[in-house]
């Protein structure tokens, strides 16, 4: 009767252990879609930025220099009617693009800060 009995705990601590294992993955996924959904306001103005960048760099015709890159602020767009606005809900933010040449490739990176979100490798 002694093994009958610990098969019964074994599959008891395994049922619960299987129970705690899908919880647990439940919840690390709902935090990461979560998580995801609210970054993609931000990802989304990160790419309205190098859009409105574009434009204005094709419409002032300021390419960077073969190798060189290119700053060009959140404030520049704005002044210049690129963009109305990097706001999330009633945060403002800002930012920059930076603007690479390589041989004929331009390459446009948006930067953003806000209060809840900064882009990596943002600097001022």
């Amino acid at each position: 009767m002694s093994s009958k009995s610990s098969m019964k705990q074994m599959r008891r601590l395994s049922i619960i252990w299987g129970a705690m294992l899908v919880m647990i993955v439940g919840l690390l996924t709902t935090f990461g879609i979560i998580f995801n959904k609210k970054n993609k306001f931000y990802k989304d103005m990160e790419k309205d930025l190098e859009v409105a960048c574009e434009k204005y760099v094709d419409h002032s015709f300021l390419y960077p220099e073969e190798g060189k890159s290119l700053k060009v602020t959140y404030a520049t767009l704005k002044d210049n009617g690129f963009i109305e606005k990097l706001k999330v809900d009633k945060d403002e933010c800002d930012g920059y693009v930076v603007v690479k040449s390589n041989d004929i490739v331009y390459t446009y990176h948006g930067y953003i800060k806000c209060p809840e979100y900064k882009t990596k490798n943002y600097k001022k």
